[in-house]
C-alpha cells in the first residue's frame, strides 16, 4: 500500500489550483510552484478527460521543466495505480 502524506496548501496555493482559470505563478524558490503546477495538470487530465499529450505547462528553466515531468510522471502513475484498484 501507497504511503500517503497529507500537504497542506496556502491561501495561494489552493486558489492557483482553481483550473477553470488561467494563472501565472511567480514565487521564491522552494515555496511550492512546481508542485502546484503538477496538481493543476493532473487535475485537468482526471476532471475534464482531457489526454496529458494535449495539456501545456510552460516552465522558464530546464531544471523546473524536468522537475514537473518528474512530477507528472509519478504522479500520474500513482494516480492510474489507485483507480485501476
Amino acid at each position: 500500500m501507497m504511503n500517503q502524506k497529507k500537504t497542506v496548501l496556502t491561501p495561494h496555493q489552493a486558489s492557483a489550483l482553481h483550473y477553470k482559470n488561467h494563472v501565472s505563478l511567480t514565487a521564491n524558490a522552494g515555496s511550492g510552484k512546481t508542485f502546484v503546477l503538477s496538481q493543476r495538470y493532473l487535475e485537468i487530465a482526471v476532471t475534464e478527460g482531457i489526454p496529458l499529450r494535449n495539456i501545456a505547462a510552460i516552465t522558464f528553466t530546464d531544471k523546473a521543466a524536468s522537475e514537473l515531468y518528474q512530477k507528472n510522471s509519478r504522479r500520474s502513475r500513482a494516480k492510474i495505480k489507485l483507480l485501476s484498484g
